[in-house]
């Protein structure tokens, strides 16, 4: 989550990182921008309206409230399906047109990132076909936060944690590093 008037944007582009347009999450109350890059894209997410993200069972509103709600500003969305040992974890949220299996730390442990596991149809793109490619791959993403994320099995870039106050950086072989907020930085690595 980002907040809707600061900065970022400008950071990027100061620092030579291309975002797409970004889209309106219809029915969520949030709008995106994207950060591309050959197989991984960072989506960076504010409310855009507050009533409609109250009514979403996703509540990103109070991702987006961190300071009052305690709740961690980021999510971590993979691609496929949660094992079957796993799916208790996760409750199906269909409201988007594909199935996407949201963890129950939504609700019971909102401190930790949001974990998605988006099960979209063999095939579909990896990546938001009009959107400007930068340079590089993802190589890890770092969280520091009270808890981490529960993630299920995957294949991937690397996800580290450390106990501590929210941030995420996000850690690319190409391109430069930027601080984006208080909490959310891309880190040219390893």
């Amino acid at each position: 989550m980002v907040p809707p008037d600061g900065d970022w944007a400008a950071r990027l582009a100061q620092a030579g990182w291309l975002l797409d347009d970004g889209t309106r999450h219809a029915g969520q109350g949030t709008r995106n921008r994207r950060l591309v890059l050959a197989e991984h894209y960072l989506e960076l997410v504010w409310v855009e309206d507050a009533a409609e993200a109250r009514a979403n069972p996703l509540r990103l509103d109070r991702r987006a409230d961190r300071q009052r709600t305690a709740a961690s500003p980021f999510g971590i969305g993979l691609r496929g399906t949660p094992p079957e040992d796993e799916r208790a974890h996760y409750r199906l949220h269909e409201a988007l047109g594909f199935p996407l299996w949201v963890h129950r730390d939504e609700e019971t442990g909102p401190e930790r990132p949001l974990v998605v596991v988006l099960d979209l149809p063999e095939g579909a793109p990896r990546r938001p076909a009009t959107a400007p490619v930068n340079p590089g791959r993802l190589l890890a993403v770092r969280h520091t936060g009270p808890s981490p994320a529960s993630l299920p099995a995957f294949s991937g870039p690397s996800y580290e944690w450390r106990a501590g106050e929210h941030r995420l950086e996000v850690v690319t072989d190409a391109g430069p590093s930027v601080t984006l907020t208080d909490v959310l930085a891309v880190v040219a690595g390893p």
